[in-house]
């Protein structure tokens, strides 16, 4: 079963566009509230949003994840009714897993955020609802309803706001918060709004809740540990250093994700591609596909991890004089969603060939390694610390689904097949 290349191209590109705008509005945000905040008040807001992504990851308990693969199956049997009823039970099960998870996180991280912690509770359930309806239009093979919520319009209108807010009140940690607050909710009201499902000739009926959840369970810990991997060093930092050393790492984390833009255009359009063609028994072209997009991905990640080694110093200086100091953080994370991003579609090709627990189980090792290594790390070094301990996780996590994929799916993803596939037959 062949997709048209045409399709995942143009999904590729406007995925890339909206990554694109999604970084620069998020690297303007960095900059502005770095600079009126300093280290210390900036490391406060990215931990309450940080604990309260965290939260959310455990409240959307995988729904979002099992979305984009059923949706996908269900759209290609025609049957909108178990669409509707998959979203029904979806949108209430999130709502109070997003609820139970914030009142836990702003239990935990009210004594280090004193003041600020209660807006986790809110953020919580709102960012769970936002990622649900992101799989589920990601499940249609919607590429611009996915997206464009969460990576655009929250991003624009945190940063229009900041910067009206800024000029007219001036700005507190607080205040961040609570913009960014409105921001996520105004985000979500859109999400669902977009997001809702085709009508359907008979009424929808509620799949078996047991039966979801159960299905569901590796792809809530797959987030969960994606999520772990990004927020924990945040909340490491705040519990282990100081509040500078953790604006200190989330500058140098934010700049290297602008590798992981590469990975996620590629991705995005290929991930209902490669549930249908899964489903049809298609395992030479899901093989294809795979090898051609490590192949496109190493070229980007390789230049784009040079321009950082050449330029680590300017870049964080942007932030700020104090904000240099995350330079070698920079580098290392860099060169660890290098390898990571040149590695191929690894975990959206092992989730949507029905094997989520070998993306979990490779993202429990990377966790354990990075929880040792912070412990270890972060008392004595901080933002370095940190910096070592999740690029050693990034490097554990790629090397296992690496692992897994050749042996539970007998696929073999390189960028130097994807190369020697294009030399012979081109995208054909």
């Amino acid at each position: 079963m062949r997709w048209p290349q045409g399709r995942i191209a143009r999904g590729s590109i406007v995925t890339l566009a909206i990554r694109l705008s999604a970084l620069g509005f998020g690297f303007l945000q960095t900059l502005i509230l770095a600079r009126l905040l300093g280290p210390e008040s900036y490391g406060q807001v990215v931990a309450v949003v940080s604990a309260a992504t965290m939260a959310a990851w455990i409240g959307v308990l995988g729904l979002n994840g099992l979305a984009v693969r059923e949706i996908a199956r269900f759209r290609l049997r025609g049957d909108a009714t178990a669409e509707r009823g998959y979203l029904r039970f979806s949108v209430i099960a999130v709502t109070l897993g997003g609820c139970l998870a914030g009142i836990v996180a702003y239990a935990l991280a009210a004594p280090s955020l004193p003041g600020i912690a209660r807006w986790i509770f809110v953020l919580a359930p709102v960012i769970a609802l936002i990622l649900l309806f992101r799989g589920a239009a990601l499940g249609r093979g919607d590429v611009i309803r996915s997206q464009a919520p969460l990576d655009a319009l929250r991003p624009a209108l945190y940063l229009t706001a900041v910067v009206i807010a800024a000029l007219a009140i001036g700005m507190t940690a607080e205040t961040a918060v609570v913009l960014n607050t409105a921001a996520f909710v105004f985000t979500m009201v859109t999400a669902v709004r977009l997001g809702r499902p085709p009508r359907a000739e008979r009424r929808a009926t509620v799949p078996s809740g047991t039966g979801l959840l159960r299905d569901a369970l590796p792809f809530f810990l797959a987030g969960l540990f994606a999520s772990l991997q990004s927020e924990m060093m945040i909340l490491m930092l705040t519990v282990l250093s100081t509040p500078d050393q953790t604006g200190l790492f989330q500058v140098a984390f934010r700049l290297s994700t602008l590798l992981l833009v590469v990975r996620q255009a590629i991705d995005v359009p290929l991930s209902p591609r490669f549930a249908a063609i899964w489903e049809g028994g298609g395992r030479d072209e899901l093989e294809r596909l795979a090898c051609l997009s490590a192949a496109a991905s190493t070229t980007a990640a390789l230049l784009i991890w040079l321009g950082f080694f050449v330029l680590a110093g300017p870049l964080t200086g942007l932030f700020g004089s104090e904000f240099v100091a995350a330079r070698g953080s920079l580098v290392l994370l860099a060169a660890a969603q290098a390898l990571f991003v040149a590695a191929g579609p690894l975990p959206v090709l092992l989730n949507m060939a029905d094997r989520p627990g070998t993306v979990t189980a490779a993202l429990g090792a990377a966790q354990v390694v990075q929880l040792l290594l912070g412990l270890l790390l972060i008392p004595h070094l901080g933002a370095f610390g940190a910096a070592v301990a999740m690029s050693a996780a990034v490097v554990t996590w790629t090397f296992g689904m690496w692992i897994a994929t050749r042996r539970s799916l007998g696929l073999r993803v390189s960028p130097l097949r994807g190369i020697a596939i294009y030399m012979r037959r081109g995208l054909r």
